[in-house]
C-alpha cells in the first residue's frame, strides 16, 4: 500500500520586525535646516520696524556716536605792496554856519546881484535883503510921503550924463537922504549901504500915480 503523501509543511509565520530607534543625528540636522527661516524671520521683524519707525530712529539714535562737523580753515591773502593805497587820509573841514547877512567876497567893483524891486509906500528894503518890510522895520531905503528915503545909507542923485558904473557912484559925493517918487522912468541914484555894498538904483516903472515903484538894483561888493 502506497502511503499518501503529507502536504508540505509551512514555515511559521515571523512578527514583523520593529521599526529601528532613531538615533541623535536627524534632530541636529533640522536645527541646521532651520537656520534659514530663523535668518528670514529676523529679517522680516527688521525691516518691518525700519518701515514703522523710518531709518532715522537708528541712524539719530541717542547711543550712536556724534558725527564731527568738518573744521574749515581760512586765510587772508596779504595786502599786495604794489597796490597798496598811500596815499593821505582826505581832511575834513567844517564849513561855518550861515549868517543873517551874505558876506559877499572879490574885487569890490563885481557885482553881488542884480534884483528888481516894487516898493509901496511906507515899506523899505536892505540891499542885502531885498525883500520890502514895514518902513519901521527897515530905515536903509523906504517911501514915506512922496520921497524914497533912508536915515542909514547915503544917496547921490545921478544926472542924465553921467554913467551907471561902480567908478561913479563909489567917486561922487553928492550925498543926500531922499529921491522923489515924482522922478521919470529911467531917472538914477546911488545908494552906499552901511555894510559897503554900493548899488545903483534905475527906476523902471511904476511912479507915485501908479501906487508903487519898480526899481532896477545893480549891486557891487564894494567894502564890504
Amino acid at each position: 500500500m502506497t502511503a499518501t503523501p503529507e502536504p508540505p509543511t509551512q514555515p511559521p509565520t515571523q512578527a514583523p520586525a520593529p521599526p529601528p530607534v532613531p538615533n541623535d543625528d536627524p534632530p541636529r540636522r533640522r536645527r541646521f535646516s532651520d537656520a534659514p527661516a530663523w535668518i528670514s524671520a529676523a529679517t522680516g521683524v527688521a525691516g518691518l520696524l525700519l518701515g514703522f519707525l523710518g531709518l532715522p530712529v537708528f541712524v539719530h539714535s541717542p547711543t550712536a556716536a556724534p558725527k564731527t562737523a568738518p573744521t574749515v580753515v581760512t586765510t587772508t591773502p596779504a595786502a599786495d605792496p604794489t597796490t597798496a593805497d598811500t596815499s593821505a587820509p582826505p581832511t575834513t573841514t567844517t564849513a561855518p554856519p550861515p549868517s543873517a547877512t551874505p558876506t559877499p567876497t572879490g574885487n569890490p567893483s563885481d557885482i553881488y546881484k542884480i534884483h528888481t524891486v516894487d516898493l509901496t509906500e511906507n515899506y523899505g528894503f536892505a540891499l542885502d535883503k531885498l525883500r520890502p518890510v514895514s518902513r519901521d522895520d527897515q530905515t536903509e531905503i523906504y517911501w514915506y510921503s512922496s520921497w524914497l528915503k533912508t536915515d542909514t545909507a547915503q544917496f547921490v542923485v545921478l544926472d542924465r550924463k553921467e554913467p551907471s558904473s561902480y567908478e561913479t557912484c563909489s567917486t561922487v559925493t553928492r550925498f543926500t537922504n531922499e529921491f522923489s517918487v515924482w522922478s521919470n522912468v529911467g531917472d538914477r541914484f546911488c545908494v552906499i549901504a552901511p555894510n559897503g555894498l554900493i548899488a545903483l538904483a534905475e527906476l523902471t516903472g511904476g511912479g507915485r500915480d501908479a501906487g508903487f515903484v519898480r526899481l532896477k538894483l545893480t549891486i557891487w561888493r564894494g567894502t564890504y
